[in-house]
């Protein structure tokens, strides 16, 4: 007789299951949930997703960019990208051309994961180069738009990437720089505009006289007898409205249908509209001032008044798009797939016919994406000792050194000397002015000798790299001992140089490079701080001092007597210039605390 059916084995059908077998158990009940989900559940799980891994990685950034809305920069209106980015992601949620049913994850993982490790990269590795330019220039926003379309690529797939490419392209508008550097030159120019047409309007409505100076910005109102002045400065000068109204009409460009020239007829005419309402603002205040008081005009009307009439003025525009034979619109969604010609989902056996999925297995999406996104956001987190130097928009907050020399606690500077000889090297604009500062009582810095500082400004950024310090000692003959880069404080990066020479003695010496302020413009600043080579020179030696200096070339021996003074010196001088950059930008702060008032 053939054997009969084996018996039970009761104790090992009731055997615990090992980790490993419950940790595929439970990623087959997940793979399942997620595969039965309705298509709106799965969109906005990855969404949120999405978003919070955007949130995670930029989170200083973002907020950054969100206080630019509280300040009475021309750069106000920069804020609202991310939001006009997501709005127009929404719009184009569905597709409104048939997509081919690619289901290819691997090239998910090759687009996606180089743009978020670029990011990354750039993010971790060009702050200690850039030094504060990193900060001047918002790299870290210009970066943004690659970790979101990576992150997009990885979480939905390169069909939606593609679909979403407007949206997403959207977010280089929220770089400052291209404003800072091109638009708000213009500056000037606009505010003589915005002058030039107050004062045809104050001739004809009197609720103002223009007060002589040195700008013509002043204008004194006269309320119940007791006089006041109200300046008109660039940030007034209607420049922020005409940006937003910029970024808002860029948006609308990308979902009204119509002949482009149209499109830039009304995208330039809202610029002008705005400007010219803009005029309308300030002449309210002006009015509201002469019958209520400077306390109305300023305190009650200017915070908001200009939200207000950007608002008009932009659904005045959106008014104007169909009398001006366009409209709003980006097409008929594409239909959904008849359930006859749909395919089951990769992997997953059913009775009735499934739509494929662009993302059948989402989790590993997510762990990447959030992976990332924290290792960036611990980058992004440190952005913040760059408030030392400069503001949220990048603009610096030091004054030239030039026009208001400092010294750290227990020194004194004094003028030595102009070099006029290095205008054809630095620029005609440029300045070389040497200090001599000499130690007297007091502060942690004690020394029996004086540092030698040489500053240099100039608008050409360039002319530091053409004619830089290590091209100037190798041409006259000194050997290199050592070259280190430096933490300077306020994400400051400077470098340390010691150099030897027979004929010339040995030298050490520290410099860095900032944007400053001088004379209502921004330059370029080098500061190189040197001392001949001697002992008497004592610096607070600490572990986190000694943490932020890292050699690049050649190597200082404590153990040598001669490479120990260069090593003390290089110390002493890396802890003076710590301390000189905060002192300036304590000083400069309340220097520019006084020219705003």
């Amino acid at each position: 007789m053939p054997p009969g059916p084996r018996p039970m084995n009761h104790h090992a059908a009731t055997r615990p299951l090992g980790p490993r077998a419950a940790l595929v158990g439970i990623r087959t009940a997940a793979q399942a949930r997620w595969l039965d989900a309705s298509p709106r559940t799965r969109a906005t799980i990855q969404m949120v997703v999405l978003i919070g891994a955007v949130v995670v990685a930029y989170n200083y950034s973002l907020t950054t960019l969100w206080q630019l809305a509280g300040l009475d920069t021309p750069l106000a209106y920069v804020s609202l990208v991310p939001l006009i980015s997501l709005a127009l992601a929404a719009v184009y949620a569905r597709p409104t051309k048939p997509e081919p049913e690619i289901h290819d994850r691997q090239t998910d993982y090759i687009v996606g994961v180089p743009l978020m490790a670029a990011a990354l990269l750039v993010n971790y590795l060009l702050p200690f180069k850039l030094s504060a330019l990193f900060w001047v220039w918002r790299i870290d926003l210009l970066t943004l738009p690659f970790f979101v379309a990576g992150a997009v690529a990885v979480i939905f797939g390169l069909r939606v990437l593609w679909r979403q490419k407007l949206a997403i392209a959207f977010l280089f508008l929220a770089w400052p720089y291209p404003y800072t550097s091109v638009l708000l030159r213009l500056l000037n120019g606009f505010t003589s505009a915005t002058l030039f047409g107050i004062a045809h309007i104050l001739k004809v409505v009197h609720v103002a006289k223009p007060v002589p100076s040195l700008d013509n910005q002043v204008y004194s109102i006269l309320y119940h007898g007791h006089p006041f002045t109200l300046s008109v400065v660039s940030a007034c000068s209607g420049v922020s409205s005409v940006v937003g109204f910029l970024l808002v009409g860029a948006a609308f460009g990308a979902i009204v249908r119509g002949p482009l020239v149209r499109k830039c007829l009304w995208l330039l005419g809202g610029m002008c509209l705005l400007w010219i309402i803009n005029l309308g603002r300030i002449t309210f205040i002006f009015w509201a001032g002469h019958h209520f008081g400077e306390k109305i005009a300023i305190n009650v009307l200017h915070p908001f008044i200009g939200l207000v009439t950007f608002s008009v003025g932009v659904c005045l525009m959106i008014l104007c798009i169909k009398p001006l034979g366009m409209r709003i619109g980006i097409g008929e969604p594409v239909a959904k797939p008849s359930p006859s010609v749909t395919v089951s989902a990769p992997g997953r056996e059913l009775g009735g016919p499934k739509r494929s999925l662009a993302v059948p297995k989402v989790y590993a999406a997510v762990a990447v994406v959030l992976a990332l996104g924290i290792v960036l956001g611990a980058s992004n987190l440190g952005l913040r000792s760059y408030n030392l130097v400069a503001n949220v928009a990048g603009e610096s907050k030091l004054v030239s050194y030039i026009n208001d020399p400092v010294t750290p606690v227990g020194w004194q500077g004094r003028y030595q000397t102009t070099f006029a000889w290095a205008k054809p090297l630095f620029g005609d604009l440029s300045t070389w002015n040497r200090y001599t500062l000499y130690p007297r009582t007091g502060g942690d810095l004690h020394a029996t000798t004086e540092v030698v500082a040489d500053v240099i400004n100039t608008p050409d950024l360039q002319s530091f790299s053409a004619f830089g310090i290590e091209q100037c000692y190798a041409f006259h003959g000194y050997s290199l001992a050592n070259v280190s880069q430096v933490g300077l404080g306020g994400g400051v990066t400077g470098q340390a140089l010691a150099y030897t020479s027979q004929k010339y003695g040995s030298w050490s010496i520290v410099y860095w490079i900032l944007p400053v302020r001088s004379e209502s413009r921004t330059v370029y600043e080098r500061i190189v701080l040197y001392v001949q080579n001697q002992r008497g020179l004592i610096a607070p030696a600490t572990e986190a001092s000694q943490s932020r200096i890292r050699s690049l070339a050649g190597s200082l021996s404590a153990s040598n007597p001669k490479e120990l003074t260069l090593l003390e010196n290089q110390n002493f001088l890396v802890a003076y210039a710590r301390e000189m950059i905060h002192r300036q930008a304590t000083q400069s702060a309340g220097v520019l605390a006084r020219q705003a008032v």
